[in-house]
């Protein structure tokens, strides 16, 4: 059976869960260890990608910029 994770896009580490609160974070963890932890091979393992909390607020600037003529910026 698959299971599909979200993985952030810079750090490529993976959301474990969601938190008791329901605000949709959970925690973030390296591949390895979310592999470990649910003893998962590789092949049961589809990526969606996305961006964890601490990659958005480091790379916001990026991830919203223009160039001169409009275009977004290619990441």
């Amino acid at each position: 059976m698959e299971t599909i994770i979200a993985a952030c896009c810079f750090c490529k580490n993976v959301r474990d869960g969601l938190p008791k609160g329901g605000d949709g974070e959970g925690s973030w963890v390296t591949l390895q260890t979310y592999r470990a932890k649910y003893q998962l091979d590789e092949r049961d393992l589809k990526l969606s990608h996305t961006y964890c909390p601490d990659c958005m607020k480091r790379y916001r600037h990026l991830l919203f910029s223009t160039t001169a003529d409009g275009h977004a910026l290619p990441l």
